[in-house]
């Protein structure tokens, strides 16, 4: 990923590489430490890879091995890890922006889950209008403008125009996320466009935040059950709004490998009769 001569050159960049040696040696312990753990089936990634290496022991172009498996680890945690935060950040924003959605999601939380002690995933079914907010805040903040680079492996042809093999293809995700022909308002905050007549969360083929096709984001499933419980919980438990004094929203997003909202202010009251305890608001 990074020339080689970086890595002999003094600088900042320096901490990165240091980083990245302490994220590899977490990762090897947790892979010996599932070596060394008692025989079982599968229970996650790190055991079904090591049960892989196994079974391809004998196939001289297999690629499953342990460094990998490390590499694939490390891809899982980078790619999911600054796009749900930035994701959940947004959605901290809009709901401080759109205080009538914020009020409508905790009065379906509280109505659907009552008393029970926590959120959990399968309560989704459950909670159409909070799905649908959760959905309008990846479609509009659309953290990943253009997906992975891409090449074509053979000559085809797209929507009639010759791709030779060999071609790079960078897929504009943000193109599909605000075609006004796929969304009735493509640049307004509108949990309606993941809604039918009768309030039950419809999902829209044009929804591809985590772009499409066999090279689509492989921790999609983890982000979406990480984005909900974040977002249910804290919308459960708190009431989000500007400090006292505080200046409006900064929507203007910063352009870099995501496009991440500006450092701002979020107060977080906590709600009558939440389930989590605590007088005290909190700055996010």
């Amino acid at each position: 990923m990074f020339p080689w001569p970086l890595r002999h050159l003094p600088g900042p960049h320096q901490e990165m590489f240091r980083h990245q040696k302490a994220v590899k040696g977490f990762i090897r312990q947790e892979i010996m430490r599932h070596k060394l753990g008692a025989p079982e089936a599968p229970k996650d990634f790190i055991s079904c890879y090591l049960a892989q290496i196994t079974k391809a022991m004998d196939d001289p172009v297999s690629t499953f091995n342990e460094e990998n498996l490390i590499q694939v680890v490390i891809d899982l945690f980078l790619g999911g890890t600054d796009t749900t935060a930035t994701t959940l950040r947004w959605a901290l924003i809009l709901m401080v922006q759109h205080r009538d959605v914020q009020e409508r999601v905790q009065q379906e939380l509280d109505e659907v889950l009552g008393a029970a002690s926590a959120v959990c995933y399968e309560d989704r079914e459950r909670l159409p209008y909070t799905c649908a907010v959760l959905h309008e805040v990846q479609r509009l903040s659309s953290v990943v403008t253009v997906g992975a680079v891409r090449q074509c492996v053979t000559s085809t042809r797209v929507c009639g125009y010759p791709m030779p093999k060999g071609t790079i293809i960078l897929p504009n995700l943000a193109s599909v996320l605000y075609d006004p022909e796929c969304w009735e308002t493509p640049r307004q905050f509108n949990p309606g466009h993941f809604l039918d007549k009768d309030g039950n969360f419809v999902v829209n083929e044009a929804f591809l935040p985590f772009s499409a096709g066999h090279r689509m984001c492989p921790g999609d499933q983890l982000a979406r059950m990480e984005l909900f419980l974040m977002f249910a919980t804290l919308l459960r438990n708190f009431r989000l709004q500007l400090p006292e004094g505080s200046p409006r929203l900064k929507l203007e997003y910063i352009f870099g490998g995501t496009l991440q909202p500006q450092p701002q202010d979020i107060c977080a009251v906590p709600r009558l009769g939440s389930p989590s305890p605590g007088p005290r608001a909190e700055c996010l």
